[in-house]
């Protein structure tokens, strides 16, 4: 820009549109400071307010052939910058949103997992214990907690008498509880 007179808003911006670097280089000196400054008041945060700025100066000099403006430069300017701002919240709410969410589903999955392993283990550990019990024993013991049927019902079943259904059921028990107590404990640390 050889001229002593300084070129208003208007005269740059239509330079601008020719691809001139020195009109872009001058709108750069005028309104970054103050578009920087608005931008932290808003962002409460420098270097955001220095990445959005530089944004919207990169993108007006790439686009400065194609650039059509229909107010001022400054309210452009501004205008483009708010919209940055806007935009930059929004991307970070969601960001932030789905990352509370993914810590939430990783928590809960990891809870799930570890249950269903838990419950696996112990549930395997019972079947075998129960396996091990004497065959009698485990017939009594599997006709009550796995077939659900009453004392009476498992007497009259195998013929025998219900003080003997009672006493099996009470030494397979007992028996499991000793067994699985070690596991248990095991298992919970």
């Amino acid at each position: 820009m050889a001229t002593q007179s300084t070129p208003s808003d208007q005269e740059l911006v239509d330079l601008l549109k020719s691809g001139n670097h020195a009109a872009f280089t001058e709108l750069y000196k005028r309104y970054w400071a103050v578009l920087f400054h608005h931008a932290r008041k808003m962002l409460q945060d420098e270097d955001a307010a220095v990445d959005i700025v530089q944004d919207v100066f990169t993108t007006i000099w790439i686009k400065s052939t194609e650039i059509n403006i229909n107010i001022s430069i400054k309210a452009y300017l501004y205008a483009a910058v708010r919209n940055r701002i806007v935009s930059s919240i929004r991307h970070s709410k969601v960001h932030e949103s789905y990352l509370d969410s993914l810590v939430t589903i990783i928590e809960k999955g990891e809870m799930v997992t570890d249950e269903q392993v838990r419950y696996r283990e112990l549930s395997a550990q019972v079947e075998m214990e129960i396996s091990k019990l004497p065959p009698k024993m485990r017939e009594v013991f599997e006709l009550s907690r796995k077939d659900g049927l009453s004392h009476s019902q498992i007497a009259q079943e195998l013929n025998i008498a219900d003080e003997t259904v009672k006493k099996q059921i009470y030494k397979a028990m007992k028996t499991l509880r000793l067994k699985l107590d070690a596991f248990l404990f095991t298992l919970l640390l």
